[in-house]
């Protein structure tokens, strides 16, 4: 699979978006440590399968995970995010992070530097072991 461009300039401070709670992300909590960021939408069987693994392989790396959906309404995705027992930041996107970071498919998984800055982007599903290797 070919490599993804990353998106330009701090992805990390753009993640400034209401979470599923209604409180916004405040970026500042990602500076210093990498983050892997997963875009995401209810609906999409590939971005269900990989939730899971990208909270493990996070987990097991001690950095945070965040979901930001892309597209359906916050409810349908917490009910989605619930389900799959989904304990880090959820994310809503009110279609600015769509358009700026420019996401054409999902998966579309993000790997941050401890700067904000993206060091690898993935479209679709990724495994588990991508996930843990890609933070390295």
């Amino acid at each position: 699979r070919p490599e993804t461009p990353v998106p330009p300039g701090d992805v990390a401070a753009q993640l400034a978006v209401p979470g599923t709670d209604g409180n916004v992300f405040d970026p500042a909590t990602l500076r210093g440590k990498p983050a892997l960021v997963v875009f995401w939408r209810p609906g999409c069987p590939h971005c269900l399968a990989e939730l899971p693994d990208a909270a493990r392989a996070a987990a097991e790396r001690g950095v945070p995970a965040i979901a930001v959906q892309v597209a359906g309404s916050p409810d349908a995705g917490r009910a989605v995010l619930d389900k799959l027992g989904w304990t880090g930041p959820a994310l809503v996107d009110d279609g600015r992070l769509r358009t700026n970071l420019k996401i054409k498919a999902v998966p579309l998984t993000l790997v941050l530097r401890p700067d904000g800055t993206a060091r690898k982007a993935m479209v679709g599903r990724q495994s588990y072991d991508a996930m843990h290797s890609a933070l390295r």
